[in-house]
C-alpha cells in the first residue's frame, strides 16, 4: 500500500510541474460544460419538457455528467503506448508493484486533481447562472454504477494503450474511443431520449455505465423495473474488461523486444 501512495503523490506532484497543461485542458472541459448548459438551456425556452425530463431534471443531468465524466474519464494510461513504442515500459514492468495497481494510483492521482477543479466549475456555473439542481438520490446505487464506470474506464484505457505492443500506431484509436465516448455514454444528453431499440442495444454495450447510468441515478430517473438487468451488465464488464486487459498485457509482454533496453 505505501508504494501505492508514494505513486499517487508523485502523479500530483507532477501536476505541479506541468501547471498549464493541465489549465488548459481543464479549460477545454469547462467550455464544454457552458455548451453544454447553454443548448440545453435554449431548448427549454419554449418547452417545460422534453421527453420524460423536465428543465430542472435536464440541466441536473447535464451537470451531474459533466461532473462524473470528469472522474471517470480522467486517466494516465495514454503515456503508456509511448512508453511501450521507445521502450521505456521496461523500467515499468521491473517495478517491485503491480503494473495494473500502479497506473490505477496514477488514475486515481489524476482524477482526484480533475474532480477538485470540476467541482469549482460546476460551482461557478450554478452560481453565475442560478442552476436549479435536483438533489442526489439513490446514493448507495449510484456508488455500485459510478464505481464499476471507473473500472470500465480503467480497463479499456489500458487496453488502448496496450495496442503499442503490435503497432506504432496508438493515438488513433484512442481518438476515435473518446470521440465514441462522448456521443454514446449520454455526455450530450440522457441515452433513454433515444429509440428504445437504439437504447436498449446500447444498455447491452459498456458505454451506458461510465456516466449515463450514474447521473441517470442521481436525478432520480432510473427505471426500477430493469435495475438489476443493468447492475448485472456493469459488473459483467468490468469482469470482461479485466480478463481481457490482462490477456493484452500478458501477451504483449511475451512479444515485446526492444534493442537497447
Amino acid at each position: 500500500m505505501l508504494p501505492l501512495i508514494q505513486v499517487f503523490k508523485t502523479t500530483i506532484r507532477e501536476y505541479a510541474a506541468y501547471r498549464l497543461n493541465f489549465i488548459l485542458w481543464r479549460l477545454r472541459m469547462f467550455l464544454n460544460l457552458l455548451f453544454n448548459f447553454f443548448l440545453w438551456s435554449a431548448v427549454f425556452d419554449t418547452r417545460s419538457t422534453f421527453g420524460p425530463f423536465p428543465k430542472h431534471a435536464m440541466i441536473s443531468y447535464i451537470l451531474y455528467a459533466n461532473l462524473i465524466s470528469t472522474f471517470v474519464l480522467g486517466s494516465r494510461t495514454a503515456e503508456i503506448g509511448a512508453y511501450i513504442n521507445d521502450g521505456t515500459i521496461i523500467n515499468l514492468i521491473l517495478k517491485p508493484v503491480s503494473f495494473f495497481k500502479y497506473y490505477f494510483a496514477r488514475d486515481i492521482a489524476d482524477k482526484v486533481m480533475n474532480i477538485v477543479f470540476a467541482l469549482l466549475e460546476l460551482a461557478i456555473v450554478i452560481w453565475l447562472f442560478n442552476a436549479t439542481l435536483v438533489l442526489p438520490q439513490n446514493i448507495m446505487l449510484f456508488a455500485l454504477f459510478f464505481i464499476n464506470g471507473i473500472l470500465i474506464s480503467f480497463f479499456i484505457n489500458l487496453m488502448l494503450s496496450f495496442i503499442g505492443f503490435w503497432t506504432p500506431e496508438i493515438w488513433a484509436p484512442r481518438f476515435l474511443f473518446i470521440m465514441l465516448v462522448f456521443f454514446i455514454s449520454g455526455s450530450y444528453f440522457p441515452l433513454n431520449l433515444l429509440p428504445p431499440p437504439v437504447y436498449h442495444a446500447l444498455l447491452v454495450t459498456p458505454f451506458p455505465y461510465l456516466f449515463f447510468l450514474p447521473s441517470l441515478t442521481l436525478i432520480g430517473q432510473i427505471d426500477g423495473a430493469v435495475i438489476l438487468f443493468q447492475l448485472f451488465f456493469s459488473y459483467f464488464w468490468v469482469v470482461i474488461l479485466y480478463h481481457l486487459a490482462l490477456y493484452m498485457w500478458k501477451t504483449g509482454n511475451k512479444n515485446f523486444s526492444f534493442w537497447g533496453r
